[in-house]
């Protein structure tokens, strides 16, 4: 059976008819789309990216299966009023939880991602706590939105005014880690020793702590190491407890707070053993009126006792003792201070900058007190060859020594290479290199 295509009725929005088709050839003409046909597809094509959005946030094969169920329009509507009422369940199914405990505290709990919606359960929950009580607010690391962030806040600020303490633990999952601004990233890789000092650090700006109780602050922080760090590292500090510490370097940097010496260096408990002291100085047994035996006992230690492999003088960028330095605080007359005293260790570091000053290999220095900064890690490295103890294991080829600056303002590390006598950046390109040490 053969069908007859030229007979065939053809749909069209006008009154003209198609001209009869000559044997076996179609007479030529614009192509259109049927009426019937062209609606449904215009609106398939415009719902497109809405589909794919629906799929995405309520799941591919529900919507999909209301598409192939109701067609593509029905289907598209279900998906999407499912998609805003699963939407609407997740804004608001927040809890919070307020309890008493015997001593008189009181603890805010919140599960859920807390967001504007759930702003009027939290002005209900924390109405409860009465005024001046010590409170403690558990976040379990859910979403938290500005709105609900400055409800928390605001009520904090409040509370604390009136005489009460506010303590802000947010829970962190095993599998999250801190991203680039300091909020939850999931799937970030453990380190060697599961131990971030810094990780509850950098997501406080989530819910502020108060900058008028630096104490209370401290405790905040005592308390959410006990919830999230200690049991992360209480089996390696037990197996250190039992074995003792066996650090293979000795660190000797600034006290400045901003250097945080695990953090630059990516170590952990038993790993460093650290000295800091106002200029990560290193007195010189010669030096007139400024003898100080801290620092040389803790050399010896480390080196005879301890046996490490490497000791590193670190210095970092915007040093107050340098600067002081410069501006000739150890030579001020009258009664010395124990601060102008031990400023004079670093006289050698400024006599050095006159004949030979430290330079960088890559770029040139900020400021000469930059320079008297590199500088100084250079002689430090010179007064601590005058440990006998230390002299005695460089020559036998069992003890390395390293000088490294920090740059604060570019979170940029260097080392000191002796060949060149030149610091170099360290980079991520640079794993198999290592700096040339005395």
């Amino acid at each position: 059976m053969t069908l007859d295509i030229s007979s065939a009725p053809i749909a069209s929005d006008t009154t003209d008819h198609a001209p009869p088709a000559t044997a076996g050839k179609f007479a030529a003409k614009p192509s259109t789309l049927p009426h019937n046909l062209a609606v449904p597809l215009a609106a398939f094509l415009v719902s497109l990216p809405v589909s794919l959005g629906i799929a995405l946030a309520t799941g591919a094969p529900f919507t999909s299966g209301l598409v192939i169920l109701f067609g593509v329009p029905v289907g598209l509507a279900l998906g999407g009023s499912a998609a805003v009422l699963l939407a609407l369940y997740r804004l608001t199914r927040a809890h919070v939880d307020v309890s008493a405990a015997p001593d008189g505290s009181y603890l805010v709990r919140t599960q859920g991602p807390l967001t504007f919606a759930a702003v009027p359960r939290l002005n209900r929950a924390l109405a409860l706590v009465p005024q001046g009580a010590h409170v403690t607010v558990h976040h379990d690391g859910s979403f938290l939105d500005h709105a609900a962030y400055k409800r928390v806040h605001s009520w904090r600020v409040g509370h604390q005014a009136k005489g009460g303490r506010v303590s802000v633990l947010t829970e962190r999952h095993d599998n999250e880690g801190p991203g680039p601004d300091g909020t939850a990233r999931s799937g970030s890789a453990p380190g060697p020793h599961h131990c971030r000092a810094w990780t509850p650090w950098g997501g406080r700006h989530r819910i502020e702590q108060s900058d008028d109780d630096p104490h209370g602050r401290l405790l905040d922080g005592v308390r959410g190491f006990q919830q999230h760090t200690a049991p992360l590292i209480r089996h390696e500090l037990a197996r250190l407890a039992r074995e003792g510490q066996a650090p293979s370097q000795l660190f000797l940097t600034c006290a400045d707070s901003r250097l945080v010496t695990s953090m630059i260096t990516d170590s952990g408990p038993g790993d460093l053993f650290t000295v800091r002291n106002v200029g990560n100085l290193v007195p010189a047994p010669y030096e007139p009126g400024a003898a100080d035996d801290s620092v040389a006992a803790a050399v010896q230690y480390a080196v005879e006792v301890l046996e490490v492999r490497s000791i590193t003088i670190c210095g970092h960028s915007g040093c107050g003792a340098m600067k002081a330095l410069l501006d000739g605080v150890h030579e001020r007359p009258g009664p010395p201070t124990p601060l102008t005293r031990w400023l004079r260790n670093g006289r050698g570091s400024l006599a050095r900058l006159k004949r030979a000053p430290a330079e960088f290999a890559d770029r040139p220095v900020v400021d000469l007190a930059e320079q008297l900064c590199i500088t100084n890690v250079v002689q430090q490295l010179d007064q601590l060859l005058t440990n006998p103890a230390v002299e005695r294991r460089v020559n036998a080829g069992t003890l390395r020594l390293v000088g490294m600056y920090f740059d604060f303002a570019t979170a940029q590390a260097y080392v000191l290479d002796r060949e060149k006598s030149r610091f170099v950046s360290v980079s991520e390109e640079q794993h198999d290199e290592r700096p040339v040490a005395a």
